[in-house]
């Protein structure tokens, strides 16, 4: 495909096909355009050609640009042909009681904050088929060669209605994203509630985001953060395929998530890092939820749970692989399967489990099962359990560890 982009958005990884007219005119105006195929300069694009693929081409609603001193204010859409508010390359920006109707619409993403700085967004509404707030700062190589990251936002006091994620990072990570904070959120019927996302190539650093006070209902993933994003019809690599460390590697670090209440999910916490680049520094407390299976975190180096009770159907309420000086103080579970244990443990040497109690009559009684390999390796501090009942097991959830 050919693509012709003016020399000032040439480093956006969002290009536009320009026909020879839109050239001519961009031209005449000043503006140097490169015209692209993918053999390389030099090539044009015919208006038949445009034409043909034009009913595949879909405009965001509303984009801004190379802008600052950006205000949108009570503007109400209903429905959209792709993104609906787009902030791209923009700073000082403020979007404020708006209402985004765009479901099911596909990738009709509410509002994208894509590699701008100082942006608040408040008190907005958005039912949509995609994500509902997304912060994104460019895509793979494109991205990591343009660098421009999107940092210092403020979200606060929205509700999000069946979107992907109600507000979602990533997955284009390549820019880099810091300095995030989304408060006071209400997620309904969304596939995710707080979702950050990257995966191999993106590359980037994702850092100090927080995520405080939320109330989600009936929704897929609360809590998703996860380096394994797959699009639709792929197929992810096994947890333990190693790849060597690059620039296209993404990084996460510095996330904190806080009181968050959880009712209905199909999976309450999933923390999926890289073998080769660990999610460091993840601390997630003051969290209650049920939903049908728990917490799964598996390679995240110093993870934290504070204060986190988990009440699922399936499985043990916290199942932990490959995360190395974990650290789990008062967590719990009021339901669990007759045959589960509260905590079990894998591959995670140096974590420490403490402040922590099992109930009567909820699972096996059994607060922590660590794999036979680990026994020795996790420091246990004022633990309780049920009466009659070991603190902790190993595989064999009824053979305690003498």
């Amino acid at each position: 495909m050919i693509v012709g982009v003016p020399k000032e958005i040439k480093d956006h990884e969002s290009r536009v096909g320009l026909v020879p007219s839109v050239v001519a005119a961009l031209r005449e105006a000043g503006h140097e355009v490169l015209v692209e195929t993918h053999a390389g300069e030099g090539s044009s694009l015919t208006d038949a050609e445009y034409t043909a693929a034009a009913q595949e081409l879909r405009p965001s609603f509303l984009r801004f640009m190379n802008s600052k001193n950006i205000l949108v204010d009570g503007l109400h859409f209903e429905g959209a042909a792709m993104w609906t508010i787009h902030l791209l390359y923009t700073q000082y920006a403020v979007v404020r009681n708006v209402v985004i109707e765009t479901y099911p619409g596909v990738q009709t993403d509410g509002i994208v904050v894509d590699s701008s700085r100082f942006v608040h967004l408040t008190d907005d509404y958005i039912d949509t088929g995609d994500d509902g707030i997304v912060i994104k700062s460019g895509k793979d190589a494109d991205g990591l060669r343009v660098n421009r990251p999107t940092e210092d936002v403020t979200i606060t006091g929205c509700t999000v209605h069946h979107a992907h994620g109600a507000v979602t990072i990533g997955s284009e990570t390549s820019g880099g994203v810091r300095n995030i904070v989304a408060s006071n959120i209400t997620a309904v019927d969304t596939e995710a509630g707080i979702r950050i996302k990257s995966r191999r190539g993106r590359g980037g650093v994702v850092s100090n985001l927080r995520f405080s006070n939320w109330t989600m209902r009936n929704v897929g993933t609360a809590i998703d953060v996860t380096n394994f994003y797959m699009m639709e019809g792929e197929t992810r690599e096994p947890h333990g395929v190693l790849i060597p460390k690059s620039a296209s590697t993404p990084a996460f670090e510095n996330i904190a998530i806080d009181g968050v209440t959880i009712d209905g999910a199909k999976q309450l916490i999933n923390v999926d890092g890289l073998p080769e680049s660990p999610i460091d520094g993840l601390r997630i407390s003051d969290v209650v939820g049920t939903g049908t299976l728990g917490a799964h975190l598996v390679h995240a180096s110093g993870i934290e749970l504070h204060n986190v009770q988990i009440n699922v159907a399936k499985g043990p309420a916290f199942l932990v692989e490959d995360c190395p000086e974990a650290e789990l103080d008062h967590v719990a579970s009021r339901k669990l399967p007759a045959t589960e244990p509260v905590v079990r443990m894998e591959r995670s040497a140096g974590s420490i489990v403490r402040n922590s109690r099992t109930f009567t009559g909820v699972g096996n009684g059994v607060l922590l099962s660590l794999a036979p390999d680990m026994k020795g390796t996790v420091a246990l501090q004022d633990l309780i359990a049920a009466p009659g009942k070991s603190v902790d097991y190993s595989a064999n959830y009824d053979a305690p560890i003498k």
